[in-house]
């Protein structure tokens, strides 16, 4: 049974980021029996600082603002009801221009509004939930990432598909034209994702064909394939990212 008979998160991006990246959102959960049932409605903010042709070089378009209304598989309520249970209220609706902000309307038997004390927990589960709405109503697809690695010795291939409208996630190898496919532990998807987005992702040079030479390469699900060290590169000097990068290659492959 729902603790809750109503949810209102509102979200806004920090002052720290642009436009045409800044955006704000009101999002309205309601309990049923099998699930939750959601009310999106998404806002870029701060776009009439730019021109068109600045919002399209960014690869936006002039109206990128998002509405969607539906149910989520039941997994979301079990997983609202798990931050739910943590979540005590602080009460300040101060918004600090550094950090993006998010505030909490939770209806029970009274309500509370506020900014949540596990904020970063809230955060984080509102990114996931804002996935699986986009996947859910299509607007995007579930995350994939192959991997290529060629050597002298042989060809292998791995593909990990993590699906925020499941929170499943699922590996496939393919190592001597043999195939094994093995699930994913969800918890430690963030990680990994956090990992494979540190580096710069060069589209520039990449190739929208599949590689034939010897080397270690990614496509991110658009089609394009990357090579390690050469069109995945260092943010910056100092930084260490590749190796980090590389042995996500070797979990994956293990």
């Amino acid at each position: 049974m729902a603790t809750f008979r109503k949810l209102t998160i509102q979200f806004e991006t920090s002052a720290q980021l642009p436009p045409p990246y800044s955006y704000r959102y009101v999002l309205r959960i309601l309990p049923n029996e099998q699930s939750i049932n959601v009310d999106l409605k998404l806002t870029y903010t701060h776009r009439d600082e730019l021109d068109a042709d600045e919002i399209e070089a960014e690869g936006f378009t002039d109206n990128d603002d998002y509405e969607w209304k539906g149910a989520l598989e039941k997994v979301w309520s079990d997983e609202l009801e798990k931050v739910l249970k943590k979540t005590q209220m602080g009460g300040s609706m101060l918004q600090d221009e550094e950090f993006d902000f998010l505030t909490l309307e939770w209806e029970t038997d009274t309500t509370k509004k506020g900014q949540p004390k596990n904020t970063e927990d809230w955060l984080y589960f509102a990114q996931e939930l804002l996935q699986a709405i986009y996947e859910t109503s299509e607007k995007e697809r579930p995350f994939e990432m192959q991997v290529l690695d060629a050597t002298s010795q042989g060809t292998r291939e791995v593909q990990l598909t993590a699906s925020f409208r499941t929170r499943t996630a699922q590996v496939k190898r393919v190592v001597d034209g043999k195939t094994s496919l093995r699930f994913y532990p969800w918890q430690e998807l963030p990680s990994l994702m956090e990992t494979v987005y540190a580096p710069n992702w060069l589209t520039d040079n990449a190739s929208s064909q599949k590689p034939k030479r010897n080397g270690l390469y990614f496509n991110l699900g658009d089609g394009v394939w990357y090579e390690w060290g050469k069109q995945v590169v260092e943010p910056g000097k100092g930084a260490k990212t590749l190796s980090k990068l590389k042995e996500v290659v070797t979990t994956l492959f293990a």
